[in-house]
């Protein structure tokens, strides 16, 4: 039996969030939240378990970074991967979100193809493949 993978999708552009969230509706085995901010994130990671967060970087309030920031400074961190979703390719994002530590960094598509493609592999690997302390 395939577990399900728990996915919280942090972010403020409504296509992005509808793009995203429709081609993770086609994954089977995948469970998708959306927040619209950081402080939202924040909020639903202390009352609930994820799997792993799909994290944009350049939102209003707290930015993508900041949460990392924050999460990776709470005492009692919740062991839950970091999946930077961005549109930026600037190195300096992409160092900087691994310096405050992400898992990982992937660029958004520019289609519902793409976004499909990131869904299912994203899926494949956190759901079929991935091993995370006290979820087995």
């Amino acid at each position: 039996m395939a577990k399900t993978i728990r996915l919280l999708l942090v972010e403020d552009d409504e296509s992005d969030a509808f793009l995203t969230k429709r081609a993770f509706a086609e994954m089977k085995g995948a469970n998708l939240m959306h927040v619209p901010g950081g402080q939202a994130a924040l909020d639903a990671l202390r009352s609930s378990r994820f799997d792993a967060l799909l994290l944009d970087l350049n939102m209003p309030g707290l930015s993508g970074h900041e949460v990392i920031e924050a999460l990776r400074e709470r005492e009692d961190p919740e062991l839950v991967p970091i999946i930077v979703f961005s549109s930026s390719s600037q190195p300096g994002d992409i160092d900087r979100a691994y310096e405050a530590g992400a898992n990982a960094y992937v660029r958004k598509p520019d289609s519902l193809g793409g976004y499909q493609q990131v869904a299912d592999a994203v899926c494949r690997f956190w759901r079929d493949h991935a091993e995370m302390p006290g979820r087995h």
